[in-house]
């Protein structure tokens, strides 16, 4: 035998030979979304009946050769093939697979079935809310069709966005934003919530869905539930966040030579004499003494470039089969872009801190009872100058820049202008400090016995739920003495005058509200399946009791009652046909006792096309097809006042008197008066029509799904100004009554493509879109004069002004047009007459622009993975929006004079004599001295806000511990970098277009760049 050939032989024999040796393989099953262990996971060798199962910990140990494949798998999850080489230990961690389980879904008071629902709801992975921001409001907007959100400033403190379903359905007289409710209670704010315990994030857009809701849900409902445990060993998470943060966009102001260049342009061109000489403007712009010389940037001078925010979290969740908790504290802090000054006995920063906590526990008292019990809340410290957030840009586009230096006169006092508003700079630093103090404590418990002994499928359960909120201002204020220098004496000392009196000590004022909600609930629930039947039911009340702890009146005292009683059938045949019928009977203690309650029922049917028979021969290009429709009915209880209680109560006054006739022809009586005139009122009604497609491509890839909604609301409370002054009743005690009526309509589109090769190789998209629009009915108003003048038909909130047609070209041109108010020259804004009387009045205002609700909302997500790492791109735009550049300090010149009053350098886009451009952003300058009627409302001044915004990017790399590295460290680290509102496209980049109407002085929104790191144990 050669060399070579037993070579080759003992080759062969030892590969048999290591092939055939039998070695004990152990490690654990995990999810790997969560890092939770899995008991009950198979493990077997493929190809054989040989296998275990792991045990409560996830555990798994079996007997395995060398070059056997192992299969992992369990219920709910993709399965996972491993080949058995040299390691002895191997943890496997399971991708979570819908399309190998039925998904269950969140609807009104429960869970359904996905394939079954025949609502409209919407829902997004809790993952997607975990951004670098503070408030969870503005993370919602373009991740799920349906949701319109608008965010008008992003200061520490502020109110988050303002969201809506489906755009504004109802007058401002009535809430229009959805009703919130977090585990199944009802009115708890969202703001404040920890992305972190988040489990899950849904909205409810139709009747079928919101009609259980009663007299609260014509607005939609948004229904959040937090983390519960999981049985399985201890699961640590820590997360930290650091961020970098800076405003979106910033608006500019022009330097004080600029200012004062201008001024005199705006003099001369209307035949004035300038106010400044060029010696005074030559010395502003040398910055030779910028004591008497000043040129201020005022955002300069209290802005600062960039801040920071922090984000850190710690939970721990896991338990037994008798009990599970899920326990987390969350940190939150954030600083704002304001400067801040030398002072010795308060700290003035801009700045927030949050504390956040909850605790969930689930816990199996018998095999058949369950009690859960959830405390969550949240502390928080707002620490900001006294005179106020907003004020301070109020304060920055009111004061000129050429007046006053930016700190202290070179002598130490504080610069002011007698008859003009305090130095931006001493406001911010030396005004004083408040601290307001937030506290919110949320407890629910509920218990569930299943009733199998009574009839199989029938459970009842109860709930009691106790929520606090409480708020305390302290504030710590002055106002400083402030000089004005008026020269230099002969040695060069500088020269002042006190321009108002002012102390150093600090006053001192407090406020402080607070209210609880109690909220309890009972409900009995039977789901059964008989056959190729499906049937459930739902009987359930509720009551919520609301309390102002502090009221500031009698009424206001009385607790706010509102008490509900539901009902739902489902039916579901050959997982083909399904329907469902719901129905509120709601009443609240706002309405007279014979209007108290009302009837809310909707019905809803689904088609579940690609379950029949004719469908087989395309079920490999279109697998999965439904249609569904619903109708029904939801209502609006509520007024935006909450001083209007008991709107079928008449008021009397102790002094006033009556008014009678017509006006211009009146005559007042004394008396008392009636300030408030009782009425038959009740809730306002909306009539809900939905029409679903649900359809999937590629293997259920590819998702698309369909919405065409059609709404009627009736009995909106308003004022009915239709009647008549003779009746004695005036404005302000006209009678609030239903009278109000809107229409709304529009389209959901959502398309979802997820496609995934392995555990860490994935590619996914997703688009949303969303349009609305609606109209107003009625609304209270009588006829106009002019038909182009009425409200009705005109969409909600609809802006009304002026049609402007140009710029005056030539003096002919204005002498030949209709007569305007003011001096009127070329170069000023030419107004179109609509009646044709010759002059330019109130007469000629109609319906302009689009409002500043966008009627499209839409959002793009694209995100990938490969071997560890992944990245997302998240851009969320706005369409057929517009906002009004309001008049005011900043957007108009010179309103106030030569000494108060910014400008933003769009000025310089201006029409002159020299430069005619009948495009330019504004017309021929003016001061106060003149009049004219350059800028009230109309088309010129209102400018489109549509935009596309890349709202989130992240990047980041997950090391699994026990594949890569060993456990003993940790089960899962990711790294990540994201950020928000990281790029914004829009033909308005002046400040940030989603800021809505106004003139831009209010503290801008924020981009964020944050660095994060997650470790999991």
């Amino acid at each position: 035998m050669t060399k070579a050939t037993f070579t080759y032989l003992f080759l062969i024999v030892f590969t048999i030979t290591g092939y055939s040796q039998t070695k004990t393989v152990r490690g654990s099953v995990y999810e790997k979304d969560t890092g939770y262990p899995l008991p009950s996971a198979n493990v077997q060798v493929k190809g054989t009946s040989k296998g275990v199962t792991t045990n409560f910990d996830g555990n798994y140990e079996i007997n395995v050769k060398v070059g056997d494949i192992i299969v992992f798998s369990y219920l709910g999850f993709e399965n996972k093939e491993v080949k058995i080489e040299q390691k002895d230990v191997i943890d496997v961690y399971l991708t979570s697979s819908a399309s190998q389980l039925d998904e269950i879904i969140l609807v009104g008071y429960g869970k359904q079935k996905k394939q079954s629902a025949v609502g409209a709801q919407s829902s997004i992975k809790a993952t997607e809310l975990k951004i670098p921001v503070r408030d969870l409001t503005t993370a919602i907007a373009g991740r799920l069709s349906g949701v319109v959100s608008t965010e008008r400033g992003g200061g520490p403190g502020s109110n988050g966005a303002n969201l809506f379903i489906r755009g504004v359905a109802t007058f401002s007289s009535s809430p229009q934003g959805p009703l919130l409710v977090v585990d199944g209670v009802p009115d708890r704010s969202i703001n404040n919530i920890d992305p972190e315990d988040i489990e899950s994030f849904t909205i409810l857009k139709d009747a079928t869905s919101t009609a259980v809701y009663g007299t609260r849900g014509a607005n939609g409902v948004i229904l959040i539930v937090t983390k519960k445990g999981k049985v399985g060993k201890p699961i640590i998470n820590v997360e930290v966040n650091q961020a970098i943060t800076k405003f979106t966009a910033l608006p500019e102001f022009i330097d004080g030579p600029t200012f004062q260049t201008l001024y005199n342009e705006a003099q001369v061109t209307r035949g004035k004499n300038p106010a400044f000489t060029q010696d005074r403007i030559d010395l502003t712009a040398s910055g030779a003494d910028p004591d008497l010389y000043p040129n201020v940037d005022w955002y300069d001078t209290i802005l600062r470039d960039f801040a920071t925010n922090k984000r850190l979290n710690i939970s721990v969740s896991g338990g037994a089969e008798a009990a599970r908790y899920y326990i987390s504290a969350g940190y939150f802090g954030e600083d704002g872009l304001f400067k801040t000054g030398d002072v010795d006995n308060f700290n003035s920063k801009l700045s927030l801190d949050r504390f956040n906590f909850t605790s969930n526990v689930d816990v199996n008292i018998t095999k058949s009872t369950k009690l859960d019990l959830g405390i969550t809340g949240f502390v928080t410290n707002f620490n900001a100058p006294a005179i106020g957030v907003n004020e301070l840009f109020n304060l920055t586009t009111s004061t000129a820049p050429h007046i006053i230096p930016g700190g202290t006169y070179s002598n130490g006092q504080w610069p002011q202008l007698q008859g003009t508003r305090e130095s931006p700079f001493q406001a911010l630093t030396q005004s004083g400090v408040q601290n307001v103090y937030r506290n919110s404590f949320r407890t629910n418990i509920r218990l569930t016995q299943e009733l199998d002994f009574i009839l199989d499928g029938l459970s009842a359960t109860g709930m009691f739920a106790f929520d606090i909120n409480a708020t305390n201002t302290n504030r710590r204020s002055r106002f400083l003495q402030t000089y004005y220098a008026t020269g230099r004496d002969a040695d060069g000392n500088l020269i002042t005058e006190v321009s108002s009196p002012g102390n150093e000590e600090l006053s001192f004022s407090n406020s402080s509200s607070s209210d609880r909600r109690f909220y309890t609930e009972a409900a009995v629930n039977y789901a059964q399946t008989f056959g190729n039947h499906e049937v459930s039911g739902l009987l359930l009340f509720n009551q919520s009791d609301f309390r102002i702890a502090n009221p500031g009146s009698y009424v206001a005292s009385l607790p706010f009652r509102q008490r509900n009683y539901v009902g739902r059938a489902t039916y579901g045949y050959n997982e083909k046909y399904f329907a469902e019928a719901n129905f509120s009977y709601s009443g609240s203690d706002q309405f007279v006792p014979s209007e108290r309650y009302g009837f809310f029922p909707s019905f809803g049917a689904g088609w579940l096309v690609s379950n029949e028979k004719f469908f087989k021969p395309i079920e490999n290009i279109v697998s999965y097809m439904k249609l569904r429709y619903s109708f029904g009915q939801s209502g609006n209880a509520a007024v935006s006042d909450p001083n209007l209680r008991f709107l079928y109560l008449s008021r009397l006054g102790d002094s006033g008197g009556y008014t009678f006739g017509s006006p211009g022809a009146t005559r007042g009586f004394t008396g008392f008066n009636e300030q408030l005139i009782g009425g038959n009122t009740k809730w306002e009604t909306t009539y809900k029509q939905n029409l679903g497609i649900e359809v999937s491509f590629l293997n259920n890839d590819l998702d698309l799904i369909v919405e065409l909604f059609n709404e009627r609301r009736e009995g909106i409370l308003l004022k009915n100004f239709v009647i008549p002054y003779s009746s004695g009743l005036t404005v302000g005690n006209i009678p609030l009554s239903n009278v109000g009526k809107t229409k709304n309509k529009g389209i959901d589109i959502t398309l979802n493509y997820d496609k995934r090769w392995s555990m860490d190789n994935f590619f996914s998209f997703r688009g949303t879109f969303n349009y609305n629009k609606n109209e107003a009915v009625f609304n209270g108003l009588p006829p106009f004069r002019y038909d182009y003048q009425n409200r009705i038909g005109q969409p909600i909130s609809q802006r009304f002004g002026y049609v402007a047609t140009g710029l005056f070209e030539t003096q002919d041109e204005v002498d030949n047009a209709a007569i305007q108010n003011g001096d009127t020259r070329p170069g000023d804004i030419r107004y179109k007459d609509l009646n044709g009387d010759g002059i330019i009045n109130s007469d000629d205002q109609t319906a302009i622009g689009l409002g500043s609700i966008p009627r499209i909302t839409y959002g793009l997500t694209f995100a990938g993975g490969f071997k560890g790492f992944d990245a997302s791109l998240f851009f969320q735009g706005v369409g057929q929006v517009d906002f009004n550049y309001a008049s005011g300090f900043g957007t108009q010149p010179f309103v106030q004079g030569p000494t108060y009053g910014n400008v933003y350098t769009n000025v310089l886009d201006r029409w002159t004599e020299a430069n005619p451009n009948p495009n330019a952003f504004y017309p021929r300058l003016s001061t106060n001295e003149t009049l004219t009627s350059n800028y009230v409302t109309s088309t010129f001044w209102t400018k489109r806000a549509d935009y596309i915004r890349l709202k989130q990017a992240e990047i980041g790399y997950t090391l699994v511990g026990g594949e890569d590295v060993s456990e003993k460290y940790f089960k899962k680290l990711r790294i990540f970098i994201n950020g928000t509102n990281l790029l914004t496209f829009s033909k308005w980049d002046f400040w940030d277009p989603e800021l809505g109407d106004g003139n831009g002085a209010v503290y801008p929104n924020i981009s964020t760049y944050n660095f994060g790191l997650r470790l999991t144990f």
